[in-house]
C-alpha cells in the first residue's frame, strides 16, 4: 500500500505540475520503500484537477493575505 506523505504544486514552463512523495508499507505494515518521488503535469482536459488545483491556490492566497 502507498502512503501519501507530501505534495506539492508547482507552476513551471509546462504549466501547473503536482509532485508527490510516498512511502510503501506491505500487508503487516512493514515498511518496504521510503521517500519515493513522482510528478505530473495537469492537462488541460483534466477539469476535477484544474479544478481542485485552483481551490487549494485560493485557499492559500486567503490564508496568505488574512491580517494578524
Amino acid at each position: 500500500m502507498k502512503i501519501l506523505t507530501g505534495f506539492a504544486v508547482i507552476n513551471n514552463r509546462n504549466g501547473k505540475m503536482i509532485s508527490y512523495t510516498y512511502d510503501t508499507v506491505d500487508e503487516k505494515g512493514n515498511l518496504k520503500d521510503s521517500n519515493k518521488k513522482e510528478s505530473f503535469v495537469v492537462l488541460e482536459n483534466e477539469e476535477e484537477l484544474k479544478t481542485a488545483v485552483e481551490g487549494l491556490e485560493q485557499l492559500v492566497e486567503n490564508r496568505m493575505n488574512e491580517e494578524d
